[in-house]
Order: C-alpha cells, then structure tokens, then sequence
C-alpha cells in the first residue's frame, strides 16, 4: 500500500497550479486535509472538492489544513483512507 501511497501523493499539484471558478476551481480539483488534532477519534483526513470542502470543514471544526490537492478525486480519496488507515 505504501507504494501505491506514495506513487498517487507524487502526482499532486500546487494550488497556483488552478484557478478559482465561482465556488470551485479550473480545473476541478480535489483536497486532501487534515483536522486538528483532538477534535475527532477516527477519520483525521478528510477529502472533497477544493475549496468548498475545505471551507465546509472548517466550519464545522474550526480549522483545516490542506495537505496536498489533485485533479482526480479518486487520488485524493486513496490518500485520505492511506493516512487514516483504511485497507483497500
């Protein structure tokens, strides 16, 4: 799994690589992000459309950190299931 990990994390994009469109960006991109530590027992990355995603969690914990950001969104859901631990 580590390999696989690490191969889809070598394919994230910086976040100059876009631009924002309305309430998305162009391309479409998808976030990978982490909580702050302590305010949930499980699940501590979470995934979804950049920046919507982003600004919904932090809302509802108060703060998030984007860790790494992707065109496609099934490599930003096989990172945030790596980092929480979930086997494919």
């Amino acid at each position: 799994m580590a390999t696989s990990l690490e191969s889809t994390i070598a394919k994230a994009i910086s976040p100059r690589d876009v631009l924002s469109d309305g309430h998305l960006t162009s391309p479409r991109s998808y976030g990978v992000y982490r909580l702050p530590h302590g305010v949930t027992d499980t699940r501590c990355y979470r995934f979804g459309n950049h920046p919507v995603r982003m600004q919904e969690l932090e809302r509802e914990f108060g703060s998030c950190k984007l860790l790494h950001l992707f065109l496609s969104r099934a490599d930003a859901e096989l990172v945030a299931r790596g980092y929480n631990g979930y086997v494919a």
